[in-house]
């Protein structure tokens, strides 16, 4: 049985009183809600995206950093885009100046 250390309890439970305090949100100030299910879009919607925004694939590709045949086959429905990606696509399509910000990350 692991023996509690008391000290660092103590240090952590200081700590967590100061980001309080400082307004810093964690999961006891805040009730976090897990979204479970996974996002879904379909390839007529990604393909709706990059057109109404006047992009190429490839450059759409290059913009999501994804891979160009990757990117085709979303579009395709050979092959669909994980949950991550179809959460960005899907915040491309409400704020089409992400992806001016998309192209200037390094």
């Amino acid at each position: 049985m692991k023996k509690r250390n008391l000290f660092n309890e103590l240090v952590a439970g200081f700590q967590d009183l100061a980001d309080e305090r400082q307004g810093k949100t964690t999961l006891r100030t805040v009730k976090a809600e897990l979204k479970t299910q996974p996002v879904e879009i379909s390839s007529g919607e990604i393909k709706q995206v990059r057109e109404s925004r006047k992009l190429s694939q490839a450059v759409m590709a290059g913009r999501l950093r994804v891979n160009l045949r990757t990117y085709q086959n979303w579009e395709q429905g050979t092959a669909k885009p994980n949950t991550q990606a179809a959460v960005l696509i899907k915040l491309v399509e409400k704020n089409p100046k992400l992806l001016e910000d998309l192209a200037e990350l390094a």
